[in-house]
Parts: structure tokens; sequence; C-alpha cells
């Protein structure tokens, strides 16, 4: 039996998540985003791209999988340390898209902004951060990459890894595909961190991303509550007070 919205997205325990390695203009400080936010669903320049490249097909299985095949082929990998100067720096999906370059989550948040964009429901497509280890005897890896609830054989519904730069598979379906909770290619798909997309967040507890690593070489699962970074916490302080002053 299919489940629905209501089910996906009830199934693991909700939290908030927000992420800090990015900058105001002029200043050092980090600031707070809702890693949400991320995930733009009603977008004039991803339309354009869905439109121009024809991502959008008659089943939503065709229309995820055009997607990853069309990441694949036009994003270059290139690590946030080289590109942007920060361990870990997260694109909104226009710049991954005029940049032509991207880590390993911003391939998958334009992964999942293409699908969604494209109607596949949101309770239907989801970015994980968690392990990755190519073998029993390889050291273990942080990684970010999206998962989608695809239509197998029988008429049932199950969740597969749609990534683009790791292991990436373009050149199966998703009705084909190793299933996620059996760790995807070669199983080397590991203990999750977090999830989100552009309707919900999930985690056992709040979390703060900062500008440390999370992907590749990343060996240490971040942690709930402050990580030095300004907090959800101390944002809301900062704008009572804004508001205070101006009373």
């Amino acid at each position: 039996m299919n489940r629905d919205a209501h089910y996906w997205n009830n199934k693991w325990q909700q939290a908030p998540i927000t992420y800090s390695g990015r900058a105001l203009r002029g200043s050092s400080e980090g600031i707070v985003c809702d890693v949400k936010a991320f995930v733009t669903a009603n977008d004039a320049i991803l339309a354009e791209i869905i439109h121009d490249y024809q991502l959008q097909k008659y089943t939503d299985n065709a229309t995820a999988h055009a997607i990853q095949k069309f990441v694949v082929r036009y994003v270059d990998y290139v690590g946030d340390e080289e590109s942007s100067e920060c361990p870990e720096f997260w694109q909104f999906p226009f710049e991954t898209l005029q940049s032509g370059i991207g880590d390993c989550e911003d391939g998958a948040i334009l992964m999942a902004s293409l699908m969604i964009q494209c109607g596949i429901p949101a309770y239907r497509v989801k970015i994980c951060a968690g392990y990755v280890q190519e073998s029993p005897t390889a050291p273990q890896g942080g990684h970010a990459y999206c998962i989608y609830l695809a239509d197998r054989r029988g008429g049932n519904q199950q969740w597969v890894v749609m990534d683009w730069c790791y292991y990436e598979d373009s050149s199966q379906a998703p009705e084909n595909k190793p299933l996620a909770k059996e760790g995807g290619y070669n199983a080397c798909y590991q203990d999750l961190w977090f999830t989100f997309n552009n309707e919900l967040s999930w985690n056992q507890e709040g979390l703060e991303i900062d500008a440390r690593r999370i992907s590749r070489n990343q060996s240490t699962r971040p942690t709930a509550g402050t990580t030095g970074a300004l907090s959800l916490k101390g944002v809301m302080e900062k704008i009572h007070n804004k508001v205070k002053e101006k009373d």
C-alpha cells in the first residue's frame, strides 16, 4: 500500500535545522538560515531550465531521472574550500546553475528544487546528510544527497538514492535503483544525520550547522545545539532588541 503525504511527513521526528555558513554583505558575521529555504519550488530560472531542457516528463519517475541526468551532466564538482574559501558554503539553486559548479549539497539542493518545481510532491523528495562508506574497510565520510520516493514495479513506492557525484547511477531509472533503506549502491549510504525539503526538516532535535565541513572528508556528525555560530535563539534575541530600539 502506498502512503500519503501525512504518513511520510510524520513518520520521522521533525525539528528545526539552521545553517550559518553564509555572512551578510561586507561582514564576517554569520547569518542564520532555515535549511528549507535553500530548496526553491517557484523560481523563474529553474522554470526556464525545465522548459529548455524538457525535464518535465509524463511520469514522476521519468522526471526525476531526467533531472538527475541533467545535474550530473551540467554541474562540475568543486569543493567549497576551493570555490568559496569556506569549508561548508551552501549555494542556492540559482547560484549553482549560474556558476556551473558545486559541492555535494549544492547539486542535491538543485536536484530537489527541480523535482519539486516540476510537480513531484515535496513529501516524495528529500535532501539527506549522513555517513557514506565505499567499503567495509574504508573510512567513513560525510555526504549530502537527494532521495526520491520512486514508483516501483508492482505499484509500490520506495525510497531510492538520487546522487549526482558520490556514486551517481544516472544510467539507471528510479524504478531499478537500489533501495535507500538497503544503503543504495553497494550499501555505501549509511546512518543519516538529518533530512529536509522545502516544507519540513527532520532530526531528533534542533540542529545548527555552521561553516565546518559536512561533506566528503567529514567523519564526525553535526551535533545538536549551538556550535559557536549565531543560533536561532540568538537571531530572535537580536531581532527583538532591534524592535525594542524602534519603540
